[in-house]
């Protein structure tokens, strides 16, 4: 009886230890699978939707984050850039820039992250804040042509004050999308870098939704 209770409370135990990771690992599938769908509404032009699916996926990524502390998983640079995207469409800027900082901590290479922190920053007023990391964006060395045109040319306006600082999320969003939908029509999966790839981390690089064995998911 002794031996069959102690297996009942060890059981007890795992369960217990296991259920906050387990509550993390369901929170940030579920930001994954929202930010698929909106990603796939946001290159088709229906607002709305990507809107709807944004707001989604950045409550989800929310609670994988809000766990203390947050799970290995949750701290993947790639879910942490999703986080930091699907935040700043549903226009939680804070969220996004809490995101998108630990993104660049686990890898300062990732240029979406600096991106959509200078975006965060511009709507928020900041311009020092936007400068600096539109800077990191260039030095991240990007090789998003028509993206970082925009960016220079922002970025100059704002040191020389040639330009007005509510002007600089607009005209990137702009551009962000035009160079995203030139990656998927002219990229896709033909490139030679797997994290390009659709079935790469940082598959919305190139593709409008990842892959399954193979095949693009069914949004």
């Amino acid at each position: 009886m002794k031996k069959i209770l102690g297996v009942l409370l060890g059981a007890a135990l795992v369960i217990v230890l296991l259920t906050p990771s387990a509550q993390a690992w369901r929170s940030v599938r579920t930001g994954q699978k929202n930010f698929e769908r909106a990603w796939s509404a946001f290159l088709f032009k229906r607002s709305d939707k990507a809107t709807e699916y944004f707001g989604k996926a950045a409550d989800a990524f929310g609670l994988a984050l809000a766990e203390n502390p947050p799970s290995r998983t949750t701290m993947f640079p790639s879910n942490l850039t999703m986080a930091g995207i699907s935040a700043y469409y549903a226009g939680r800027y804070d969220q996004a820039i809490n995101a998108l900082d630990k993104a660049i901590y686990k890898d300062d290479t990732i240029w979406e992250a600096f991106l959509y922190t200078a975006l965060s920053h511009a709507r928020q007023g900041d311009k020092a804040k936007t400068v600096e990391y539109l800077e990191r964006y260039l030095k991240s060395n990007p090789s998003q042509p028509i993206l970082s045109n925009v960016v220079q040319k922002q970025l100059t306006d704002l040191q020389t004050d040639s330009g007005p600082l509510d002007g600089v999320a607009p005209a990137l969003e702009e551009a962000a999308f035009r160079q995203f939908d030139n990656n998927v029509t002219f990229k896709g999966r033909n490139t030679s870098n797997d994290a390009g790839q659709c079935n790469g981390t940082f598959w919305w690089r190139n593709s409008k939704a990842p892959c399954s064995q193979g095949r693009i998911i069914s949004n």
